[in-house]
């Protein structure tokens, strides 16, 4: 098993962190812009061509470390790997020599974090992870240096300490009640902990913060926007999915049905979902329509995680859609980021191919038939029928679901609207063309390439989207009409 033996596993995680030798010489800048694709490749191909449940101990890490990936974590790690190495491509074609060292050093140490946290079995290793993550991620936000830029880092940076501390909280009351050190051992000391309740707030909670709960999630729409756009496209493609990734890692998923903690996050997730799609029409600037429509995808996301927590038979089958969804939203979200720093061609017929191009992720995202969206979305759906639940919120699920569709069409028609006023006509980089291209076709046919989960139902396959094409079809329909009225309300102002 070549893709993971120790050195090359090692490598995942060591090229980036030893990369950031080359920011100590000036004249290295260049060299290190066009090393930023390189480093995440190592990760990508043990993504795709590992065996799965991998593992590599470390006993001379901190307390003893201990690495791998399951069938979940692979998916996470793809996604991860991928867009990571898809924003480095973009990234040589953006990036001035204004600052270029700095932004290569916090770009390095937060992938770092991020492919890091996805492959560690062990609490210590995985919360470093993460909070090196989290930190260096600041200095994406705050790259610009402008105001703006300062204030959201600011806010981003007061409410990932308070994230940090719930989180770290929450492991060690966890890891001591199960005697080990191991992340695998944590759901079922929870399940059985008497201060089960007080352990769960605060894993979700603190992983919240990442993930865009309501109420945690004011630090997303400001970050986006200031931050450079590939650094926007991994905040938001890969590293809010990071909190998801904590929620499925360490609560008792599997180990006791909670309907009450079930019921709560489907109201959180309804909440997130429509109300992130409420707060994202009302924005206009492209980037800030995205971080909302995150906020919003989340909230549906979290939809399955309440719907897992209730029903203990429910989780995997759960978790094996939620890491299709991940990688779907992921890809497609990345190359909406990465269009908003596209220039248009000149020519009128170029230009209408490019908004095409730029619309189709945002149509995956609304579940348009044969899209990765459609196969999400269907399995989605096939697992939440209320009958398979006895909880409270289970009934509304399916409606929450329909909601969550028209709300995901109308956040596309009005980042394509903001996108249309704020765009400009030119030539773009070939770094640039060339990330947005992978970045679009990755989100367009990565998915399909990838083999099913036997745990995904029967109707999550491509016959199935022709006989439900009405059901994924009438809330990008229903969306549409209301974009239109909307659009000629106000012209006639």
């Amino acid at each position: 098993m070549i893709f993971a033996s120790a050195p090359f596993v090692l490598l995942s995680v060591m090229l980036p962190l030893v990369s950031v030798l080359l920011a100590l010489r000036a004249d290295w800048q260049q060299i290190y812009r066009y090393c930023l694709p390189v480093l995440p490749l190592p990760a990508l191909l043990m993504g795709l061509l590992a065996e799965p449940d991998w593992w590599l101990e470390l006993p001379g890490l901190l307390i003893g470390g201990l690495w791998g990936a399951d069938d979940l974590r692979r998916v996470f790690l793809l996604l991860t790997a991928a867009l990571w190495l898809i924003g480095g491509v973009f990234a040589i074609g953006y990036l001035k020599d204004h600052k270029l060292r700095r932004f290569c050093v916090f770009w390095a140490l937060t992938l770092v974090g991020n492919l890091g946290l996805v492959v560690a079995l062990d609490v210590a290793s995985f919360y470093s992870f993460f909070a090196l993550m989290t930190f260096a991620g600041y200095g994406l936000v705050v790259h610009e240096g402008t105001d703006e830029a300062n204030r959201a880092g600011r806010v981003y940076l007061a409410m990932a300490v308070v994230g940090e501390m719930a989180i770290l909280s929450g492991l060690l009351m966890a890891a001591q009640l199960a005697g080990s050190g191991l992340l695998a051992d944590l759901p079922a000391a929870i399940a059985d902990a008497d201060r089960r309740w007080l352990i769960m707030l605060l894993l979700l909670a603190g992983f919240g913060v990442k993930a865009g709960l309501p109420l945690l999630h004011f630090w997303l729409p400001l970050a986006h926007p200031v931050a450079p756009t590939p650094a926007s496209a991994v905040l938001s493609g890969a590293m809010i999915k990071a909190g998801l990734l904590g929620w499925l890692v360490t609560l008792p998923f599997g180990e006791v049905s909670l309907p009450d903690w079930g019921n709560g996050l489907v109201l959180l997730g309804a909440v997130g979902s429509l109300g992130g799609a409420a707060l994202g029409l009302c924005q206009q600037r492209p980037k800030a329509v995205l971080a909302y429509s995150s906020i919003s995808q989340m909230g549906l996301i979290t939809l399955m995680v309440g719907a897992a927590l209730a029903n203990a038979e429910a989780a995997a089958p759960l978790f094996a859609v939620m890491a299709l969804y991940v990688l779907h939203h992921g890809l497609a979200k990345g190359s909406l980021f990465l269009s908003t720093a596209m220039a248009l061609p000149a020519s009128r017929g170029g230009q209408w191919l490019m908004w095409l191009l730029i619309a189709l992720p945002g149509l995956s995202l609304a579940g348009l038939p044969f899209t990765s969206g459609a196969a999400s979305k269907l399995a989605m759906k096939e697992l939440l029928k209320p009958d398979r639940f006895d909880f409270a919120m289970a009934a509304y699920l399916p409606v929450l679901m329909s909601a969550g569709a028209v709300a995901t069409m109308l956040l596309v028609w009005r980042f394509l609207w903001v996108q249309r006023a704020d765009a400009s006509t030119g030539s773009n980089p070939p770094f640039l063309w060339l990330g947005w291209g992978l970045a679009t076709v990755a989100s367009v046919v990565l998915f399909w390439l990838l083999p099913w989960h036997a745990d995904v139902p029967q109707k999550a396959w491509l016959s199935a989207m022709v006989q439900d094409a009405w059901s994924l079809f009438w809330p990008i329909l229903v969306a549409t009409l209301l974009a239109a009225v909307a659009l000629r309300l106000v012209k006639q102002r």
